[in-house]
């Protein structure tokens, strides 16, 4: 292939004749402040080697790389923001694209000085901290007075301070953001500086690429480097597109000035041709995934044969099986439900066996007599990685589903638990010292301790979590994953609990599964479960580890933003910005409209949930009912909001016709499909209607994005892509509102709708063609 810049000054050209690495475009990396170490194994498929790296931090700068124990050490982030690795691959030249993280230091002051008690305790707490507290320091010669110092990249940083053991706001900071749950953090907020502005068209048999003032640009075609130049002043470069052979072929772009970054332009190629027609995308084209999430128990019967609730009365019937199953899915998936809802990707739970008879306990006694134990139901107690559990099908069923997934253009993702097992695993009677330790070396119990031991912590003392840090734990585990590679059919992984587990285990995995695509032919993509900051929910994203994570930080600002009348686009615009230049302008997030560990947002946005009070207890002891059609509005309006920005849209089961419910197993309630009243029908198709428009709009699946706050209520999203625009208004007030004069000035309206007067209604959102 060839890739012929005209009308420039080449800074550092290439014509690459090598063929495309076949596991896809290498991630780009991230330099901060201080060294950063990358593993080389993560570029490569299993057979190669890398003979040579070299790191320029800037086009005419070049620094040979010593590779120590497989891995290289970044000196330092790119000057202007862009830079990149050279490696040598055999006969090969591979390029890994470098960006500057911006970092910066930043102090947190307490001041016991100015409060009426001096504590005995002042400890931080915040996202920076997985939000477990830690001692914050004395600052000498300030008695009273203590900091805690961090390296901040640009975005919203949300903490406390934990004061005696007491959460409480920044006093020294005025500044708020919403915690998703109808509650408050202090946050501080670091302004990223001014990004330039990179543009690309194409007239069919060229490529223009446009900077807006003098940048730094990378170009590069697959993992192959095109061009590396550095000018002074704006610049259109046109590019002749030629000799690529056919096949899927992508096209990276990025411009960096002043340590910042624009967002990349990504344009995938149908041999020579810049695709610009939606209906040449296909199913391994995971930028046009819309992901439909089920819980296959809950979801639909399909074979009553297979019902075997648990006989034990200390189980209530909404914690016990209640006779969906696979086949029930599939024939869901057969009507046309999931395609005509807009949905090309069917997330299952997990359906591996799982532990027979009643386990753990739920009670609140000093407020109710309601208690209960649970069935495996959900699939996360697993007493096999191989076989399918009876009371979710068989193996024959779920090679049905994904064979019928697949004559229709659509994939199946399959959740997989690989943390921990059930202690009735036959593993525990075969290799019971594969586990961490139960107690931590004070004598407390080593469960639920998410952040402090989120490498060893056990979910319940029933769940033993295996130590995958050992060669022999993590080779057993990682090959059980790669078996339904073989034998399923299934076209990816959703990974339970990613950052309980080591990342020699990810990558253990991921080089098996490359090995297994090399084979089959068929690469599975794999998204990961991770609460926590953006930099750790980051850590785990290469081309050697995985694909996405579910972006939750996001879905607690979009909570805020539009279940809550107090909320503001402001912090949910920051949000997306942060994860925009955190995990890249054209990321693979799972951007959620709920899931089962979260209480129904429709029942956080009506008001039926009290958000002061606890929300299992609440889904325990109420029958929580919609409270008036505004829940119904806000899911209506995440829904447009979720199909309008990069990532992949998740839709979970019920969210479509906004069901409710409190908190876990409240919210995972029997799914609906008949009986539906005027609002939960005007929802589900609200849904598809967004869902849709966002499959047959290039600009909405690749296109760069702009946000603009018009007021307080009413926002504004902007996607480009080679000339086609469009523009999202989304209104989060109770009331009607104007659209700024000359919005739909050239347009025509694609979903949604305006009252007289061109009135957004309220919790509304409309989409136009801005497109010339």
């Amino acid at each position: 292939m060839a890739f012929a810049f005209l009308g420039c000054s080449p800074q550092q050209d290439r014509e690459p004749t090598a063929a495309p690495a076949s596991w896809g475009a290498i991630m780009p990396v991230y330099a901060g402040a201080s060294d950063t170490r990358l593993v080389v194994a993560d570029w490569i498929s299993p057979g190669e080697s890398v003979t040579q790296a070299v790191y320029f931090p800037s086009w005419d700068l070049a620094d040979t790389l010593d590779i120590v124990s497989g891995g290289v050490i970044l000196p330092a982030a790119p000057p202007s923001g862009l830079g990149k690795i050279l490696l040598t691959v055999g006969d090969e030249e591979r390029v890994v694209p470098v960006m500057s993280k911006g970092e910066r230091m930043h102090r947190f002051i307490w001041d016991s000085n100015q409060l009426s008690s001096k504590p005995a305790t002042v400890e931080f707490v915040g996202d920076l901290t997985g939000w477990t507290p830690v001692a914050a320091t004395p600052v000498e010669g300030k008695p009273g007075v203590f900091m805690y110092k961090a390296i901040l990249r640009p975005g919203n940083h949300p903490y406390q301070w934990a004061i005696d053991g007491e959460w409480i706001l920044d006093p020294l900071n005025e500044d708020r953001m919403s915690n998703g749950m109808g509650g408050w953090n202090s946050v501080v907020r670091v302004e990223a500086a001014p990004s330039p502005v990179l543009a690309a068209n194409t007239n069919g048999e060229k490529l223009f690429f446009s900077t807006d003032g003098p940048a730094e640009l990378l170009v590069t075609v697959d993992n192959v480097l095109v061009h590396h130049g550095s000018y002074d002043q704006a610049v259109t470069l046109p590019a002749v597109l030629k000799g690529f052979g056919e096949g899927r072929h992508h096209v990276r772009v990025w411009s960096a000035r002043g340590g910042s970054v624009s967002q990349d332009i990504l344009i995938p190629m149908d041999g020579d041709v810049p695709l610009t027609d939606v209906s040449l995308l296909d199913r391994s084209d995971w930028h046009a995934a819309t992901m439909y999430f089920l819980m296959v128990d809950r979801f639909a019967n399909g074979d009553a044969s297979n019902d075997k609730p648990v006989d034990d009365p200390s189980i209530l019937p909404q914690a016990n099986h209640l006779g969906g199953d696979l086949q029930g899915v599939a024939q869901v998936l057969e009507s046309g439900y999931f395609s005509d809802l807009g949905m090309n990707t069917v997330w299952v739970s997990p359906i591996t066996s799982n532990a027979e008879g009643a386990w753990g306990y739920w009670q609140d006694s000093a407020r109710t007599d309601v208690t209960s134990r649970f069935s495996g139901y959900h699939g996360y107690w697993p007493v096999s990685c191989t076989e399918v559990d009876r009371r979710l099908g068989s193996p024959e069923a779920l090679q049905h589903l994904t064979d019928s997934a697949h004559a229709r253009s659509m994939n199946v993702v399959l959740d997989y638990v690989a943390n921990h097992v059930h202690q009735d695993h036959p593993l525990m009677e075969a290799h019971p010292d594969w586990t961490t330790n139960l107690y931590l070396p004070d004598g407390s119990l080593n469960t639920e301790r998410w952040d402090d031991h989120r490498l060893t912590t056990w979910f319940d003392t029933f769940m033993p979590t295996l130590d995958l840090e050992r060669p022999e734990v993590s080779a057993a585990m990682t090959d059980s994953a790669t078996w339904w590679a073989y034998h399923s059919g299934i076209d990816g992984f959703r990974h339970d609990a990613t950052k309980h587990i080591p990342e020699n285990f990810w990558r253990e995995l991921t080089a098996k599964l490359k090995a297994a695509h090399a084979e089959t032919g068929t690469r599975l993509f794999q998204i990961g479960e991770t609460y926590g900051s953006p930099d750790l929910i980051g850590s785990y994203l290469s081309s050697g580890m995985l694909d996405a994570q579910f972006d939750f930080n996001l879905y607690d600002k979009a909570v805020g933003a539009i279940a809550f009348e107090e909320g503001s686009w402001k912090d949910l615009v920051q949000t997306n910005e942060q994860s925009l230049a955190t995990y890249g302008a054209h990321h693979l997030m799972g951007n959620i409209t709920g899931n089962q560990d979260r209480p129904r947002f429709t029942s956080l946005a009506d008001g039926t949930l009290d958000v002061n009070e606890d929300m299992k207890f609440q889904g325990w002891t109420r029958d929580i009912q919609h409270g008036g059609d505004d829940g119904y509005a806000k899911m209506r309006l995440l829904m447009s909001y979720l199909m309008s920005v990069p990532g992949i849209p998740c839709v979970y089961y019920g969210d479509e016709i906004a069901d409710v419910g409190g908190n876990d197993p409240d919210n995972r309630r029997m799914m609906r499909f008949r009986g539906l009243n005027r609002e939960e029908h005007m929802t589900r198709d609200w849904t598809a209607t967004w869902a849709n428009l966002r499959r047959s709009r290039m600009s909405l699946l690749y296109g760069t994005t702009a946000f603009d706050i018009v007021n307080e209520d009413l926002l504004r999203i902007r996607r480009t892509y080679l000339g086609e625009v469009t523009d999202i208004y989304l209104n989060r007030s109770s009331e009607a509102a104007t659209l700024p004069e000359g919005a739909m000035q050239p347009t025509r309206m694609l979903a949604g709708f305006l009252t007289e007067g061109a009135q957004l209604p309220a919790h509304g959102a409309v989409a136009f063609d801005l497109t010339n």
